[in-house]
């Protein structure tokens, strides 16, 4: 995996249509002829090539890592990230198949990744914009968090085959270190990535970067992303990264995985909700946005308890923790469990808000405000929230005592 590699081509979309037709499995979804397919590119993100092909039978998408960032060809990439995000598909699609798509092909020599179209669906993050969503969007999320994190986890299975998966996935390093750089290093210092148009942010980030105790939360949530590798982590978990109908969600892009603390994907997931909050003086979207955040965490934690109540069966009594005839004591210890990814989930949240404001990779979310001067104030009120999160002082016990702290910066 490596770009020197000679018989690599970056495909256009007659390309795609050729390299497709080649491809008999495939070609038999979308039926009919070559002639009659159309083949689109759909490119969004900031790292690949992406195409839709379709044809009478149906459709796939056509996914291509570049040897650069798409968006900035002096960037330059290996091109193994199709292939983490192939090997995190194969990984976790046979625990969340109605969550996820499934990887119908991957080509190590092209770093092509084919899977089931979703043209039907629209990205979450459009659909918080456009207007409301169906709430349960998120209650799906929480399963596939619940369900993907804790199969991958030692909860599930002996430690042998969780650590041949790290094995894999600790090879995710360039992306892995993106994360570490744009997430959780690049806005708490002068980094010619950060940016901001609005000067009444400068004031708050200032005041991000000169609190001690802010700094310390950072690097205890950096090590911890770094050290805490408790299940395989999407990595990119926004709403950007969802696909949904109002009875059918997909989580898509999963080239960032890597093993990690599962308040990571969590975290991730209710900063961009949060974003999307403040990017709107709706209260009833405000109020839909809360609702989610709360039918996340809700599903979350329901659907983990009850797969660690039930799904290991294993016969190794080193892979089975807090089994249920130590009630008491299990409980307990369970719940401190969850307690502790809830808490991550608030560190990471807030390094979320503030990275997708003042680091490199913003969100779209605030265009949809009417006028510059609200989009910054709004900014601002999400980085004054995004900083209670990484500061200690503010000590957020449960769900609801987070999000009646969220409450004072909505008005």
């Amino acid at each position: 995996m490596t770009t020197q590699n000679t018989l690599y081509r970056t495909l256009d979309a007659q390309g795609v249509r050729t390299y497709v037709a080649s491809l008999p499995a495939i070609a038999d979804r979308l039926g009919g002829s070559v002639d009659n397919w159309t083949v689109r590119e759909v490119s969004d993100g900031n790292l690949n090539m992406v195409f839709l092909a379709e044809g009478p039978l149906g459709g796939v998408c056509v996914k291509q890592a570049l040897p650069h960032v798409r968006v900035d060809p002096s960037w330059k990439m290996p091109l193994d990230r199709t292939f983490f995000e192939a090997a995190y598909l194969r990984e976790v699609f046979p625990h969340v198949p109605d969550l996820t798509t499934e990887c119908l092909h991957f080509d190590p020599i092209q770093f092509i990744l084919i899977v089931k179209s979703l043209s039907s669906h629209t990205v979450l993050r459009n659909a918080l914009m456009a207007g409301p969503v169906n709430p349960q969007i998120a209650t799906r999320i929480g399963e596939f968090v619940a369900r993907s994190t804790f199969a991958t986890s030692l909860l599930a299975a002996p430690f042998e085959s969780v650590m041949d998966r790290r094995i894999c996935f600790a090879r995710n390093q360039t992306l892995t270190r993106i994360t570490v750089d744009l997430v959780l290093t690049d806005p708490y210092h002068d980094h010619p990535r950060n940016h901001w148009a609005e000067p009444e942010l400068t004031p708050v980030v200032q005041a991000i970067r000169a609190d001690t105790g802010v700094l310390a939360r950072i690097d205890t949530l950096r090590l911890r992303f770094l050290s805490c590798p408790q299940a395989l982590l999407h990595g990119d978990l926004h709403t950007g990264s969802i696909m949904t109908t109002d009875d059918d969600t997909r989580v898509i892009d999963g080239e960032f995985a890597t093993y990690g603390p599962i308040g990571f994907d969590t975290g991730l997931f209710v900063g961009n909700l949060i974003l999307s909050l403040f990017s709107t003086r709706d209260a009833a979207a405000q109020s839909q946005q809360t609702r989610m955040i709360k039918l996340f965490w809700a599903s979350f934690t329901e659907q983990f308890l009850a797969l660690w109540a039930t799904e290991n069966t294993s016969k190794d009594q080193a892979a089975r923790y807090y089994p249920a005839t130590q009630t008491i004591q299990s409980e307990k210890e369970k719940n401190l469990f969850i307690e502790n990814i809830f808490q991550d989930m608030i560190g990471y949240c807030g390094a979320e808000i503030i990275r997708r404001i003042i680091g490199y990779a913003h969100v779209a979310d605030f265009s949809a405000l009417p006028d510059t001067p609200t989009q910054a104030a709004r900014k601002k009120a999400a980085l004054l929230f995004a900083k209670d999160c990484l500061d200690q002082t503010h000590l957020f016990r449960n769900c609801d005592d987070f999000l009646s702290h969220l409450a004072h910066y909505q008005s």
